[in-house]
């Protein structure tokens, strides 16, 4: 007779905090959504919203306009041209199906160590970062007394802009002494070529323009590279030093403020012998095609996807949305504890790779003795094969969706597409992408309005294969 060994759960005895990217929260007023879209209907409620966003836009960024964040968004939602996201669930479930942890809500009502923050995406990041403060302050206290506890910290695992907010929390207001670890995936610590395209020169496809809105948010400049990226008559100048079409010059240069409070808040601290007990993890994506610099020419700024020339060529890539090099804090530049990820920005949190390995940390930091991971993580400086990908956003009605991937470090001879539509009962549709020069071409006509996910794999599967790749995309209705 078999007998089937269960292990228990791995206890959590820390506070674990889930911060999402921007446009991750929920946001309502007067208990009315104004931002609670996502999955199949999402093109349509973007169409819809098209307007009434305005009600979104920031007249004065230190009012109370009563808009509030109630939660995180489940599914796919996307700002189309600035940024898109599969959702948090893969992310939110795993650590509740993995490890024992008590959930809570956003009120006090009993001791609780999981914790999902939404914030109020459009608003400065420091505002956001205060409240963090406030909160895990509140809580942490609570759980400590509450389990005799006085060793607890905070874990924050951040996707996106989530981890800029964690940072400041961190650095400037001196959080690090709180927390055990920040994690994050995909956030632009350098900033994002894409915010910088966007806030520059919009994005308008069918009835669809949310750029008068976004310009208005802080936290979008927030987003803006930090860096030198912009070709200018011959020199290579940061967006702040600029007057560039399209972008408020006060609100460019109080976000490279911000940026530079970070960097400097990094500096003081590492001066406490104890700041060596917190440690920041970065998973990076790597391999997509993704915006590197831009020219400003003729009153006009041109995307590109060309590493400026201070860059080295070999970090010329991203996950599509955030270079590979702005993944990587400045202070951790040389100590090579990223972990790299051949995954598009949509789905990094959620990468099964990933999911894998944030389990294993999360054990690891709960096993009494050994203290937070420390030093070099998972690098893919063994080269091995990757796929890359490249897609739109939005095909408008009867367009051709055309896909195309490649594979870096390695060769197949075929690749396979698998579209699923986002709205239930939908049938997922399998197609072999054909090869070209450029590497391999996926081009589907005749497919209904809607969202969908993808996964793309080479029909190749063994040790030495790329690992599957995912995103998203919208076949816009009329």
């Amino acid at each position: 007779m078999s007998r089937r060994c269960f292990m228990a759960k791995p206890k959590i005895r820390d506070l674990v905090v889930v911060l999402p990217g921007i446009t991750g929260s929920t946001l309502e007023k007067d208990g009315r959504d104004l931002w609670a879209f996502s999955g199949s209907a999402l093109w349509n409620t973007l169409v819809t919203l098209g307007g009434s966003l305005e009600g979104l836009r920031l007249d004065d960024p230190e009012a109370d306009d009563g808009v509030r964040a109630t939660g995180l968004i489940d599914g796919v939602h996307l700002i189309p041209g600035l940024v898109k996201i599969d959702g948090y669930g893969g992310l939110t479930r795993m650590i509740q199906r993995e490890f024992e942890v008590v959930p809570g809500s956003l009120a006090p009502d009993r001791p609780a160590n999981y914790f999902e923050f939404p914030y109020d995406w459009r608003r400065d990041n420091r505002h956001h970062a205060r409240e963090l403060d406030r909160f895990v302050k509140e809580r942490l206290t609570i759980w400590r007394e509450a389990t005799n506890n006085p060793d607890a910290k905070t874990i924050l695992l951040a996707h996106s802009m989530g981890g800029l907010i964690s940072r400041y929390f961190c650095e400037v207001l001196g959080g690090w002494e709180l927390c055990r670890a920040l994690i994050t995936f995909g956030t632009p610590h350098r900033g994002s070529p894409n915010a910088l395209n966007f806030l520059a020169n919009g994005y308008k496809k069918l009835f669809v323009d949310l750029t008068g809105s976004l310009r208005s948010f802080p936290s979008a400049y927030q987003l803006l590279p930090s860096y030198p990226l912009v070709e200018d008559e011959g020199e290579i100048r940061r967006v702040a030093e600029m007057q560039i079409t399209g972008i408020d010059g006060d609100l460019a240069r109080e976000a490279l403020v911000f940026h530079r409070e970070i960097e400097s808040a990094v500096t003081t601290n590492s001066a406490d012998p104890a700041y060596a007990r917190f440690t920041t993890l970065p998973f990076v994506g790597t391999r997509q095609p993704t915006l590197q610099s831009a020219i400003w020419k003729g009153g006009k700024l041109v995307a590109s996807r060309t590493v400026p020339k201070a860059v080295d060529p070999l970090l010329g890539d991203g996950d599509g949305t955030v270079p590979r090099l702005s993944a990587i804090p400045i202070e951790l530049s040389e100590e090579y504890r990223d972990t790299f990820v051949p995954e598009r920005h949509s789905g990094l949190h959620n990468h099964l790779g990933v999911l894998q390995d944030i389990r294993e940390r999360l054990v690891q930091m709960q096993t009494k003795g050994l203290g937070a991971i420390r030093g070099p993580t998972l690098s893919d400086a063994g080269a091995r094969p990757a796929l890359s990908l490249d897609l739109e956003d939005v095909y408008e009605p009867d367009e051709s969706v055309v896909i195309t991937a490649s594979v870096v470090n390695g060769h197949t001879d075929q690749v396979l597409a698998k579209v699923t539509p986002l709205a239930e009962g939908g049938h997922p549709i399998e197609r072999l992408f054909e090869e070209d020069e450029q590497g391999f071409r996926l081009d589907l006509t005749g497919v209904e309005p809607g969202g969908y996910r993808i996964e793309v794999s080479t029909r190749d599967q063994g040790p030495g294969s790329p690992s599957r790749i995912h995103d998203v995309f919208v076949i816009a209705d009329g």
